[in-house]
């Protein structure tokens, strides 16, 4: 996992003022929780057990995977214009797709830029405690 837990968790309380959890504790944390580097082409560099269970995807399956994957074909747009401000994101939502193809819409989603110790932003963090299915 690397320096990602700690620096997510640094940077919600930076961001928001408030710590999310510890970085011990962030794997484990009941909320959903992912983050995603700043390449061309983002790749999801941290994924806790809860967002693990919500996309049904194991870690060695979900990290590295491109994040816009984690939406459906037709969300991607939407979602890319949504996650493209800087600075934190409060209330986003949006429809996702799990490995098996069941789509849900993740509600009241926060978004926080991630710095690492220098300074630098390495990615983009997001969490989320509520998903609701979409269709029947």
């Amino acid at each position: 996992m690397g320096p990602w837990p700690r620096w997510i968790t640094a940077s919600y309380e930076q961001e928001l003022g408030q710590p999310i959890c510890s970085a011990e504790q962030l794997y484990a944390w009941p909320a959903v929780v992912l983050c995603h580097d700043t390449s061309d082409d983002p790749v999801l560099v941290f994924v806790n057990q809860a967002a693990q269970v919500l996309w049904e995807r194991p870690w060695p399956q979900f990290v590295g995977m491109p994040s816009r994957l984690t939406a459906p074909a037709e969300e991607r747009v939407s979602r890319a214009t949504a996650l493209s401000a800087s600075g934190v994101v409060r209330g986003y939502a949006g429809v996702r797709v799990s490995a098996s193809g069941r789509l849900f819409r993740i509600v009241d989603a926060t978004v926080w830029p991630v710095v690492d110790d220098a300074g630098v932003v390495r990615g983009q963090a997001a969490a989320f405690t509520h998903a609701e299915p979409v269709g029947g």
